[in-house]
C-alpha cells in the first residue's frame, strides 16, 4: 500500500490518523506499506497547543500527549505511530529531497494543492491550528464557505463587540 497524503501539521486533522489505522490493517494482513513523505506545511520546528488525553483518542487524535500542532511530517508520523503504539507495520518511508524542518510550504518552491475541499491555501492551514479547535462548538469555522478556517461565527456572535473585547487584551501578534 502506497500512502501519498499531505498533512497539515495539526493532530486534529485526520489524514495522520488515516494513515495510522491503514498501518493497523496492513500490519494485520502482511502487506508492506511506503509512505511519501511530505512536507509539514506549517513547519517542523514550533510545537504548541495543549496535549491530548488520553481519554480523547479516536480519530481526531490518535497518539496520547500528541500537541495540537505537533511538527512531524507523514513519514515521522508514520515512524512515531508503528513504534508507539507497536503496530508492527512493514513500514518504508520514502525520505523528501532538500526540506529543511525550519521551511513552512511557501518556501518548498512546491505548488500548493489543496489537500481537501476546506484546506483551499496555506493561509487556512497556518490558521487552522487554532480555529480548528472551534469545530467540536456550535460556531461555525466557515466549512461550504470560500475561505474555511479564515473566519469564525455564528448568528448570534456580535462580531464588532467580540472584536472590541479580544482586541482590548492585546495578545502578543493577533488583531481581531
Amino acid at each position: 500500500i502506497v500512502i501519498d497524503l499531505q498533512d497539515i501539521g495539526t493532530r486534529f486533522y485526520t489524514y495522520m490518523t488515516t494513515m495510522a489505522y491503514v498501518m493497523e490493517e496492513a500490519a494485520k494482513r502482511k502487506i508492506k506499506v511506503v509512505v511519501l513523505d511530505r512536507p509539514n506545511p506549517i513547519g517542523g520546528v514550533q510545537i504548541e497547543g495543549p496535549a491530548l488525553d488520553e481519554t480523547a483518542v479516536g480519530f481526531t487524535g490518535y497518539l496520547p500527549s500528541m500537541p495540537i500542532r505537533h511538527g512531524l511530517t507523514m513519514g515521522e508520523l508514520a515512524r512515531l505511530f508503528n513504534a508507539e503504539k507497536k503496530i508492527g507495520a512493514d513500514l518504508t518511508v520514502i525520505a523528501m529531497k532538500n526540506w529543511r524542518r525550519d521551511a513552512w510550504f511557501d518556501e518548498t518552491g512546491l505548488g500548493w494543492i489543496g489537500p481537501s475541499p476546506n484546506m483551499r491555501t496555506l493561509y487556512a492551514a497556518t490558521l487552522y491550528p487554532g480555529i480548528g479547535a472551534f469545530e467540536s462548538t456550535n460556531i461555525s469555522v466557515g466549512r461550504g464557505t470560500d475561505t474555511p478556517f479564515e473566519h469564525v461565527g455564528a448568528p448570534w456572535i456580535d462580531g464588532v463587540r467580540l472584536a472590541e473585547a479580544m482586541n482590548a487584551r492585546q495578545l502578543a501578534g493577533v488583531r481581531f
